[in-house]
């Protein structure tokens, strides 16, 4: 008896799983292509973007061989040509050294900051535009200007912040604000996350700072032991005596010590 029921619970099943087959056997039989052709489409997108990122690569060096020969109108024609059809990354890249590569250099900086501003442009390479505008701003000397490009990036997270640290303090000292190129200076020495060469340039800038400055004024002299006190400078004047036999005789230091007027 057990036999018979399983063969008619077999038979059951097998009607409704013919009968499910006959309702649904269509949207089956068009899901199936449709993964088919959606895999299909993908390895061929996947295919096809590497070898325009490769074609894009190929490209890209070629117009830096022609900028390390010196020919910079050419390699700047070629960036040009590569940010028009590359990917985007190859793109802004060569919107980046084609604009570097100009002889007008307030076309350059122009770019550069357009560069910067563009919603397109992913942050990275923004904020390597602006670095590079701010290597040109640092030749025209306008202080402001490199604030308003520098300070942003100046931040605890900024991935470009040491650079811009040191070219802040960098155009500190080129315009004589001294304290601020110190105080830029002195963070680049004391973080230890900034990189080894970086330190070591700005240990460097810090020995140009001082001699370009000078040795920091002395505070104001205080009142001290036996009433010198004044609100103005200390003058020191060689006292000379006559030429004695012998030692001189009081031991007293042959200067005088007066209040300058």
């Amino acid at each position: 008896m057990s036999d018979i029921f399983h063969e008619v619970d077999e038979d059951v099943r097998r009607d409704k799983a013919a009968d499910l087959w006959r309702r649904y056997h269509t949207p089956i039989l068009i899901f199936a292509v449709l993964i088919v052709a959606a895999t299909g489409a993908w390895s061929y997108y996947q295919t096809n973007r590497q070898k325009t990122a490769e074609a894009a690569n190929a490209r890209f060096e070629a117009a830096i061989a022609l900028a390390n020969e010196g020919k910079a109108q050419e390699a700047a024609a070629a960036f040009d040509a590569v940010a028009k059809d590359a990917p985007k990354g190859y793109a802004a890249l060569a919107r980046i050294r084609a604009a570097e590569l100009r002889e007008d250099r307030a076309r350059a900086l122009q770019e550069l900051e357009a560069i910067a501003d563009d919603k397109n442009v992913d942050k990275l390479n923004q904020e390597v535009a602006l670095l590079r505008a701010a290597l040109i701003i640092l030749e025209s000397g306008d202080r402001q200007k490199m604030e308003r490009a520098l300070g942003p990036m100046m931040t605890s997270n900024g991935a470009f912040r040491f650079s811009a640290q040191e070219l802040n303090g960098l155009d500190a000292l080129a315009n004589d604000d001294f304290e601020e190129a110190e105080r830029d200076f002195n963070i680049l020495l004391s973080d230890r996350d900034a990189p080894q060469s970086v330190r070591q340039r700005a240990a460097a800038y810090q020995g140009l700072l001082h001699a370009k400055r000078g040795p920091k004024p002395a505070a104001a002299p205080t009142a001290g032991a036996g009433g010198a006190a004044s609100g103005g400078n200390v003058t020191v004047t060689p006292v000379i005596e006559p030429e004695q036999e012998g030692a001189a005789s009081s031991g007293e230091a042959p200067f005088e010590v007066k209040p300058s007027k």
